[in-house]
């Protein structure tokens, strides 16, 4: 899966690092229905340090189609709920 960061870049990410992903990504998603932001800012960064630490950083030079787009780094809590809203659960 081609994962982009806003303002940041893409990633290629597989195998059980996907599944850890998925257990990450709904973790936020819960933290944000519940309106728990301090627990969507702690679940934000560790997905978004599974990506850049297990992923495979794409150069920039190399054109590929995003298959999951994340907000960039610094996106607040207010305006992860509204970019959030129709987000999947199952990203696999």
């Amino acid at each position: 899966m081609i994962i982009r960061i806003l303002t940041e870049g893409q990633y290629r990410l597989e195998g059980q690092a996907l599944t850890d992903l998925d257990r990450l990504d709904d973790s936020l998603l819960d933290a944000l229905a519940a309106g728990n932001q301090q627990e969507y800012e702690s679940n934000f960064h560790e997905v978004l340090a599974l990506i850049r630490g297990r992923g495979s950083r794409i150069p920039d030079t190399e054109l590929v189609e995003s298959d999951l787009i994340l907000p960039a780094p610094d996106t607040t809590f207010a305006e992860a709920r509204s970019l959030f809203a129709d987000y999947p659960r199952q990203l696999s």
